[in-house]
């Protein structure tokens, strides 16, 4: 089993910049799960403490961008979801953590009157999915 030290001389980074995890982000359909490793080099931090994250989140807002869970880990090996504002997605996970935006309203009724089955089962499964990243 490879030690902490082998892993990080092992490891490089997955973005090189904040505009490269935005454009990840874009890509990836306006959601992407990222390591909380990738953030704090990005941050160019050495540790995960509370003004870094806070400073992550602060910059990811400011790439019009959020994260859940919304208070980010303080571990590198952790994982988040970045998902990009003013989407459909990003509507739901306000009316999902207590947003009572006009957005997430039209996003509910959106999916309460969908005709395809099938879109609301998948639905239905990321919201369980997000629940548990929104409970841990």
């Amino acid at each position: 089993m490879a030690t902490t030290v082998e892993l990080e001389q092992e490891w490089e980074p997955s973005y090189g910049s904040w505009g490269e995890l935005k454009d990840a982000v874009e890509a990836g359909g306006g959601v992407l799960r990222v390591m909380m490793w990738d953030l704090r080099y990005l941050e160019e931090a050495g540790r995960l403490g509370v003004h870094v994250r806070a400073s992550i989140s602060r910059k990811l807002m400011g790439l019009g961008l959020a994260h859940l869970p919304k208070d980010l880990p303080a571990y590198q090996e952790q994982a988040v979801v970045i998902y990009k504002l003013g989407t459909p997605a990003a509507a739901v996970i306000d009316a999902v953590s207590g947003g009572g935006t006009r957005e997430a309203e039209a996003a509910l009724r959106r999916l309460n009157t969908s005709r395809d089955s099938e879109k609301l089962l998948a639905v239905t499964e990321k919201f369980a999915e997000l629940s548990e990243i929104l409970e841990s």
